[in-house]
């Protein structure tokens, strides 16, 4: 959490805005986000060049959600407001529209098939807001509290910490991973109901479920979800199954496989951050955190289908973030890339390219962002994703 105090800093020494040009065709367009402020950045596979740094007071916009053409969505991990602002991807601006009060300490939005309604992760305060966003709005219809038997680490999981919510292919469903109880939740949006329909306990306690991922992307229904566990650095598989009981979908588990590579230990304090599955559902990357090292790392985990829909997760290796805290990361819509963020360290944006024959990273990067230009030590970016 990072409050407004900390904005002069980073001002001063914001990233330089490049003056509008007219870009290549081939230009991706990124938005990424430190406390304060959200930027604008255009990235040509060898450098990223931001035209856009906005800045918004008593924010803290750890996750955003872009629904085209134009409207952006964030957290404010600090408050307990939501909100929307207009995004002029080619005309270089970011104004704020409107924010509305909803559940405490959100920390991801989700947005559904239809672009129709978006869900909010409310960690601090243990509820999921769905909000209404057609037509580019923002109203709240309803939150959800998450309940149930706590994990055994009093000190991470002493009340329901819902950290993401995930629509699957359907886009019926709704699963949210909730840290604090050691559990997955299915919330059914039929009728706009947003009903919690199942909770499947993840196995080990204490294991911590932060981030998840439907497996294989484009299809029609999802066979498995992969859910990475913040505590337990771990990545559990999941054998996904559609049920016709009222609970939505179950869950069997498959593989239980360690962010850090096998019969290898997490070092002390770790905390996996991220998980991303490639646009040929080929490859799985996932971020490690507080490692203790110089730079922390992205791991590349392959997916190897036995026949008969039987997976198996394979740990290849793992290369440098280019600094410390790389609590999000996203994937090119081309696959070619992943776009880093890291807290802290040297580098605050890195771009690494990725192979399409076997997805393996290149360990050289190939554009960067300066931690100095976004201030004081800490208060790198969390969050980065391609918009067009």
């Amino acid at each position: 959490m990072k409050f407004s105090s900390t904005l002069s800093a980073a001002l001063a020494a914001s990233p330089a805005l490049a003056a509008p040009t007219s870009e290549a065709a081939s230009s991706t367009k990124v938005v990424y986000a430190n406390s304060g402020h959200i930027y604008l950045a255009s990235y040509d596979g060898t450098k990223f060049t931001t035209t856009v740094n906005s800045s918004f007071r008593n924010t803290d916009p750890s996750w955003l959600a872009y629904v085209p053409p134009s409207s952006l969505y964030a957290v404010n991990d600090i408050a307990s407001n939501t909100f929307l602002y207009n995004i002029d991807v080619n005309g270089n601006a970011i104004k704020q529209v409107t924010n509305k009060q909803g559940s405490g300490g959100v920390v991801h939005l989700e947005v559904n098939k239809a672009n129709t309604r978006m869900l909010g992760a409310g960690y601090g305060s243990g509820k999921i807001d769905v909000w209404n966003i057609e037509n580019g709005g923002l109203t709240l219809i309803k939150s959800i509290q998450s309940t149930g038997p706590l994990g055994p680490n009093p000190d991470r999981q002493d009340a329901p910490h819902p950290h993401q919510t995930v629509n699957d292919p359907t886009g019926r469903f709704f699963v949210a991973n909730d840290l604090g109880t050691d559990s997955i939740l299915v919330i059914d949006s039929q009728n706009d109901a947003f009903n919690i329909v199942n909770r499947f306990p993840v196995v080990p306690a204490g294991a911590g479920p932060r981030h998840g991922i439907f497996f294989p992307f484009g299809a029609a229904q999802a066979t498995h979800y992969f859910l990475l566990c913040e505590m337990g650095n771990v990545v559990i598989a999941y054998k996904v199954t559609y049920t016709d009981d009222g609970r939505g979908m179950t869950f069997e588990t498959t593989q239980v496989l360690n962010t850090f590579g096998p019969n290898t230990n997490a070092p002390a304090g770790a905390g996996a951050g991220e998980l991303v599955l490639s646009p040929d559902n080929k490859d799985l990357y996932l971020s490690n955190r507080l490692t203790g090292q110089a730079t922390d790392n992205i791991a590349h985990v392959k997916i190897i289908d036995n026949g008969a829909g039987n997976l198996r997760l394979l740990w290849i290796n793992s290369v440098s973030s280019g600094g410390t805290g790389p609590r999000m990361f996203s994937i090119s819509n081309d696959g070619s890339s992943l776009f880093v963020t890291n807290q802290d360290g040297a580098l605050g944006v890195t771009a690494i390219s990725r192979k399409a024959d076997d997805g393996s990273l290149d360990t050289n990067f190939h554009g960067t962002i300066s931690s100095s230009a976004f201030g004081q030590s800490g208060q790198g970016p969390q969050y980065i994703k391609q918009i067009q």
